[in-house]
This record gives C-alpha cells, sequence and structure tokens, in this order.
C-alpha cells in the first residue's frame, strides 16, 4: 500500500483562531486558578509593558515579537511543554500578522493595554474576568488583521528554557 505525501493548504484562519483561542484558553484558566508567583508577575508585566512601549511608539515590527512572546509566555507558565510546542508552531503564523497600515494606531494600544490588564486579572486569581478578556481580545486580534508575509521573522523568547 502506497502513502501519498503531498502538500496540504494551511487550515482556514478561523479554525486556527478558533485552535489558538481554545489553548490559551485553557493556559489562562490555569494560571488564574494557581495564581503568579511575584517573579511569574514580574515576567508578564514586562512582557505586557514592551507591547505597550511599542503600542506608543507606534512601532509595528517591535510590536508583533513583543505581542507573540506575551502571549507564549502565557502559554508557557502552566508548564505543559506539549501545550507550549503546539503553541509556538500555532503563532508562527501570527508572527506575520500585523495591524493594517489604515488600522489606528490606537487599537494596537488597546490591545496592548489589555496584556496588562490580563496579567493583573491572572495575578488576582479572576477565572472568569481573566476569561472574558482574553476571549474579546482574540476575537478582535483575529478579525482585524492582514498577513503580510515579507517581515523578517523576529527573535522569540522561551521564558522556562524549552
Amino acid at each position: 500500500m502506497a502513502v501519498a505525501i503531498g502538500y496540504r493548504a494551511p487550515p482556514p484562519p478561523e479554525d486556527m483562531a478558533a485552535l489558538r483561542l481554545l489553548m490559551e484558553l485553557t493556559a489562562v484558566r490555569r494560571l488564574a486558578h494557581r495564581g503568579l508567583s511575584g517573579g511569574e508577575l514580574a515576567l508578564v508585566t514586562r512582557l505586557a509593558d514592551a507591547t505597550i512601549r511599542a503600542a506608543r511608539s507606534r512601532d509595528v515590527p517591535r510590536y508583533v515579537p513583543a505581542d507573540t512572546n506575551f502571549h507564549l509566555c502565557l502559554l508557557e507558565l502552566p508548564g505543559d511543554p506539549v501545550l507550549h510546542r503546539i503553541a509556538r508552531l500555532l503563532l508562527a503564523p501570527d508572527r506575520m500578522r500585523v495591524p493594517r497600515a489604515e488600522e489606528p494606531h490606537h487599537l494596537m494600544a488597546r490591545e496592548a493595554r489589555e496584556h496588562r490588564e490580563l496579567a493583573g486579572l491572572v495575578a488576582d486569581g479572576m477565572v472568569s474576568a481573566a476569561d472574558q478578556l482574553l476571549r474579546l481580545h482574540l476575537s478582535r486580534r483575529s478579525a482585524g488583521r492582514l498577513a503580510l508575509p515579507s517581515l523578517a521573522e523576529p527573535e522569540l523568547i522561551s521564558f522556562a528554557g524549552g
């Protein structure tokens, strides 16, 4: 029996967004249930602040990897290496997604502020509020993006040495 191996088109963006939401909600709920250590809160806050600085300066090339690193950190902190490896693959296409040129920069700034708010909700154990904010954040992000494959690949950070 021969097995044909060929090129498959990537899944539709809606499927990728749904999978990402499922994975991030799982991770954020776990984190909010257990809370963040002082070091974890400092790390998540530092990453959220990096997105705020990039958004304030309207620096999209700096914002994209900062945003990706923030989300990867939330996915890595619960300690599930399989979830984190899948997330790295899943967010890889997102590294090429940036705000549309005509999109006002205040939307990027709002996303960045939501990162900081999400960090606080998770740290305070506010599972429902963190869940609700993450759903809003990711739904807005997936609705307002345009893929630009010519962007250089940013350097992504591993937060637990993995």
